[in-house]
């Protein structure tokens, strides 16, 4: 008999969970929404226990990162951690919201736009992650149940910033080559929008793209990028270094009653996706959901 950790992944992109999120302010047990530059937030995770033994004393982790879309344990900041018991639940009847009981001070950085990843360590766990994480680690989460990314966020286009900064993060002992492409579409269910304070802006997902990307390796200049006219871009990353890749995004066509689900993906050379982030653009004039 052994426990089994869950902390669902998104779907259909597994850096899309809703069972980590944060809630912005002084109150963690306030509403769920975008964190802040510059302000507090709590972190929570929904974890379960699939297994069928009881797991005591789980400790579950909480990380905040630059977007970026393969993440290293090197590449990831260390919020703090919670702790739960969870009985063996087969049936996911059950399962506990866990806080990190550390608060989080959002950093300015990209305006606030970053991930947020859980991990669960406990005893007995079929299929345990390493505890430590060596800093060399790439976190899996489809192969892991017990590790969960939210690599989501929201970018109002009244308020969007001219560039946005996304890593790509390289291995420890090897080079690595990717590509990054732009997917457009999708919808977020209720959930989902929940979790991002969006339900009440009562807005429905873009049938079609609405929003421009372009993607480069070096920022804007006097309003002018250098990336390719396709919104996708080849990165090659030496060993242990990290390569910024500047997003700009153009929303002015934007329905006012719409918003449009943007994914930035990263895959290997034989095209397998190796994570991604993802946002939701809202259109100007809306309501400020901070």
């Amino acid at each position: 008999m052994s426990a089994h950790i869950l902390i669902r992944d998104g779907a259909p992109h597994w850096w899309l969970s809703t069972d980590v999120w944060a809630v912005p302010g002084n109150d963690p047990n306030g509403a769920p929404g975008a964190p802040v530059s510059g302000q507090k937030a709590y972190v929570w995770a929904h974890v379960d226990n699939i297994g069928d033994a009881d797991a005591q004393n789980v400790r579950i982790d909480f990380y905040w990162a630059n977007p970026a879309g393969q993440m290293t344990a090197g590449a990831v900041n260390f919020i703090g951690s919670g702790y739960a018991d969870l009985p063996a639940d087969p049936k996911e009847a059950m399962g506990q919201d866990v806080l990190c009981l550390v608060p989080w001070q959002v950093k300015i950085v990209n305006d606030g736009h970053e991930c947020l990843l859980a991990t669960a360590h406990g005893p007995n766990d079929s299929n345990p992650i390493p505890d430590p994480l060596p800093s060399s680690y790439s976190f899996d989460p489809p192969a892991h149940d017990q590790i969960a990314q939210r690599n989501l966020t929201v970018l109002d286009a009244s308020k969007m910033a001219p560039m946005l900064r996304i890593a790509v993060n390289g291995l420890s002992r090897q080079d690595k080559r990717v590509r990054l492409t732009a997917e457009f579409g999708g919808e977020l269910d209720e959930r989902q929008l929940q979790r991002l304070g969006l339900a009440r802006l009562q807005l429905r997902p873009a049938p079609k793209p609405e929003v421009q990307v372009r993607l480069s390796l070096e920022p804007r200049c006097g309003g002018q990028s250098d990336g390719e006219k396709a919104p996708s871009l080849a990165v090659s990353v030496p060993r242990g270094a990290t390569v910024p890749v500047y997003l700009d995004i153009q929303a002015g066509q934007l329905h006012p009653d719409h918003y449009q689900l943007l994914h930035i993906v990263e895959h290997d050379d034989a095209g397998k996706p190796l994570g991604g982030v993802s946002y939701v653009v809202i259109p100007q004039g809306k309501e400020n959901i901070r």
